[in-house]
């Protein structure tokens, strides 16, 4: 009998054992009974034994998990440590998890040249999600480079600019199927002293990944943008801080090569120059359905940039920006002017304007926010101020709590009143939680006045916190007047508000 083929090849337990003993009987009463003779029916014997435990583990209930099941146990494991484990259980298990390539497509290049080029030969041919930090051994990257064809997901945390600029180069025009690429560098590129760094003149990082959907940056400097030209993204996200001033025209000119957004959400910090931003430019991003754009201190910022950009089909459309309370001051503008507000709402919103919602909060020990939303059948316009606290006496300030509390509200009024179409306004929400002092209740009184008096027919009024019983009182019972502080409706309002006294304290 030929000793390598017996061992778990079609043969039952019964006639493994059996035929073990006569090849152990064989051997020792044969002539030419050697050592090595020996050694063989040794590894043989392990091979059976081997193969009677893992028969004997085929009956136990782990074990008789459906393949495909099985293959998709580690998927939901949270970390790839734990997939290792997984592929540790059993001789059944490993065999079945290391076929399955794509439970081992994550890299993280930190870990290691012997890690990464273990998962790369169990990957095979999977599509590889890889994150490079910024400590990352610098023979892992050269490793990627003959698999960078099938990288699906490419992240680099805390990594400076050279090294992102050199993967760039390794693997230019690999990419095809790269679809989502974050980078957060805390360095900005400067040529001067890093000269790995692209140039203006230099062709453009990852110019290869023409397939490329989501694209998430966050860098110091809005000069990294002009690096990357990805014409098939669907996603856009930048966050950019910085105490410098950087220019309009390399935020819109990105935006202006992607014209298949969808998605646009951008965070700055510091000050845009739109000097150089040609006159009447406008960029046109027929395909964004939620676009986003905030600023941290600076409202032109907002406004002025957002209405440089076209969306006709947006669904949702946020412009929040925040200031310090030492900033503030009665002539701080803090929404828009009738100018780009016009602007904003003709080209983010489709169709008229028919719900105005106010909503100003100031819970205690923090922020005083400021929303301002405007909706129509088919989109939505927020704008958003926020007034942050840094912990100064209110005795320190230039303005008082209440005081700041009258400007954001008469100013959101007045934006109210700024829009052009103010007679297809059928419902107006009203939110304020703060009891004004009485100098302030009067200035209060006139402006919903004003602005009441200034819309056409309301299908719907919402007040919440603010007591306005008072000067509602003409069109209203007194049994809907008993607890202001729920949410109050009152339909059809057509007739122009009487004055009359607003803020009281409430119960």
């Amino acid at each position: 009998m030929d000793t390598h083929t017996y061992p778990g090849r079609g043969l039952s337990l019964s006639q493994l054992l059996f035929a073990l003993n006569e090849e152990l009987k064989r051997v020792t009463h044969s002539p030419s009974f050697t050592l090595e003779a020996v050694s063989q029916l040794d590894q043989d014997a392990s091979a059976a034994l081997a193969s009677i435990r893992e028969w004997r583990n085929s009956f136990t209930c782990v074990n008789s998990i459906p393949i495909d099941i099985l293959s998709l146990i580690p998927t939901y494991l949270p970390a790839q440590k734990d997939r290792f484990h997984a592929a540790s259980v059993c001789r059944h298990w490993r065999g079945t998890l290391l076929k399955h390539g794509a439970l081992w497509s994550q890299l993280v290049l930190k870990k290691g040249e012997d890690y990464v080029s273990t998962l790369l030969e169990r990957a095979k041919g999977s599509m590889l999600d890889i994150v490079v930090h910024g400590d990352a051994p610098a023979g892992t990257i050269q490793m990627i480079s003959p698999c960078a064809h099938q990288t699906r997901y490419l992240e680099f945390i805390q990594t400076d600019w050279k090294d992102i600029r050199t993967f760039s180069e390794f693997n230019s025009g690999q990419l095809p199927l790269l679809r989502i690429l974050k980078i957060f560098s805390p360095e900005a590129p400067n040529p001067c002293d890093q000269p790995n760094v692209a140039t203006p003149s230099s062709p453009p990082n990852f110019r290869g990944s023409v397939n490329l959907e989501q694209f998430v940056i966050t860098s110091a400097k809005l000069s990294s943008l002009s690096h990357f030209v990805f014409p098939n993204l669907t996603m856009f996200k930048l966050s950019s801080y910085s105490t410098e001033q950087c220019s309009a025209s390399l935020l819109l000119n990105f935006l202006n090569a992607s014209p298949t957004l969808q998605t646009v959400e951008v965070r700055i910090s510091h000050r845009i120059d739109l000097r150089d931003v040609p006159q009447e430019m406008v960029v046109v991003l027929p395909n964004v359905k939620n676009f986003s754009l905030h600023s941290d201190g600076d409202m032109e910022n907002v406004y002025t940039i957002a209405a440089l950009i076209l969306c006709p089909r947006a669904r949702y459309t946020s412009l929040p920006h925040g200031e310090t309370e030492t900033r503030m001051n009665a002539h701080l503008r803090i929404f828009p002017t009738p100018f780009p507000w016009n602007a904003i709402v003709q080209q983010y919103m489709a169709s008229p304007i028919e719900a105005v919602t106010v909503k100003i909060e100031h819970p205690q020990d923090e922020d005083m926010r400021c929303f301002l939303m405007f909706q129509s059948e088919t989109a939505v316009v927020r704008l958003g101020f926020i007034v942050e606290v840094i912990g100064m006496d209110e005795d320190d300030l230039s303005m008082s709590h209440a005081e700041m509390h009258w400007g954001i509200f008469s100013q959101a009024l007045t934006t109210i009143q700024d829009h052009p179409l103010l007679s297809h306004i059928k419902r107006l929400e009203l939110e304020h939680w703060s009891v004004l002092e009485a100098f302030w209740t009067i200035s209060v009184e006139d402006k919903v006045e004003e602005l009441l008096g200034s819309l056409g027919p309301l299908d719907e009024l919402t007040i919440r916190g603010c007591d306005l019983r008072i000067l509602l009182s003409t069109f209203l019972d007194g049994s809907e007047l008993e607890d202001s502080e729920r949410p109050i409706i009152f339909p059809h309002i057509h007739q122009q508000i009487c004055p009359g006294q607003i803020f009281q304290d409430l119960p």
